[in-house]
């Protein structure tokens, strides 16, 4: 289980990228294709760890640059930053801490 301030970190982290899909793209856009895969995961990610369910077999939040990339080949976008920071802060609490139980 982490503790609150690693959970903290990584709900505001998964916020910020939620947040700006949301105010970069229309509805019906993260309602379609690679968005809404992306999108919904990134939902169910903040979900499981509000619920303190936070576990590498069931966040799947990596991968969704590189999927965001092979779609969009948008280098320059933000999103990309928020989204590779949070997964180096999964990394670092949720994975590391699951290989440790």
């Amino acid at each position: 289980m982490l503790d609150l301030e690693k959970r903290e970190m990584l709900l505001q982290g998964i916020e910020a990228v939620i947040k700006d899909m949301e105010n970069r793209y229309s509805i019906s856009e993260l309602e379609d294709g690679v968005l809404k895969y992306i999108y919904n995961r990134y939902r169910k990610a903040y979900q499981f760890v509000e619920e303190h369910r936070e576990d590498d077999s069931i966040i799947y939040i990596h991968g969704g640059m590189r999927a965001y990339l092979d779609s969009y080949s948008d280098w320059n976008n933000p999103l990309l930053g928020k989204m590779g920071n949070l997964e180096k802060l999964y990394d670092r609490h949720v994975i590391k801490h699951s290989k440790t139980k």
